[in-house]
């Protein structure tokens, strides 16, 4: 098996917009609504066949190393950090979603520093890795779809679910 070093970059709209939308306490733009509470910032979410569903999830700190990543093409699933912050979120352009065997290029995975005062949605397609905590634990919210959530606990992460191993065994370099 291969294996590639990758520089986790500073989480910014620009560099993730290939990748999704990212929402941010102080995006650099008027407010959306001045007066208690104060909207900053927003971000559209969509789910297909199935309806939105948030779960709690808790990741611990392991090694910054891995090799599969998953994607879902009838939800944008949200990352949205609680407490443990920062993390470490690894993405890949989106492929053919007509070809379930359509992998990204090992070149073309990249990784974001999740600071906890952000949130991100990612694209329908596009490939994600677990999320890799720097504390001890991180607890975030997850926004997706429920029939998702149920694939993804399946033995087969069959349907909206498409876990593959690319190959390469990627590490993650502060």
């Amino acid at each position: 098996m291969k294996s590639k070093i990758i520089k986790v970059r500073t989480l910014s709209k620009e560099a993730f917009a290939p990748f999704g939308h990212v929402l941010m306490l102080n995006p650099g733009k008027p407010l959306i609504k001045s007066d208690p509470p104060q909207f900053t910032d927003c971000i559209p979410f969509f789910v297909d066949d199935g309806e939105a569903e948030f779960v709690y999830a808790v990741l611990e700190r392991r090694e910054f190393k891995f090799s599969t990543m998953e994607r879902h093409l009838k939800v944008t699933q949200g990352f949205f950090p609680l407490f443990g912050g920062p993390a470490i979120i690894t993405v890949a352009p989106a492929t053919n979603p007509d070809d379930p065997e359509a992998l990204p290029s090992p070149d073309s995975v990249c990784a974001f520093l999740l600071e906890s005062y952000n949130a991100i949605t990612l694209h329908r397609g596009v490939w994600h890795g677990t999320i890799f905590p720097l504390e001890e634990k991180f607890g975030y919210i997850l926004a997706t779809r429920d029939k998702t959530t149920n694939e993804s606990i399946a033995p087969l992460y069959a349907g909206d679910v498409q876990i593959r191993d690319l190959g390469t065994t990627f590490e993650l370099l502060l």
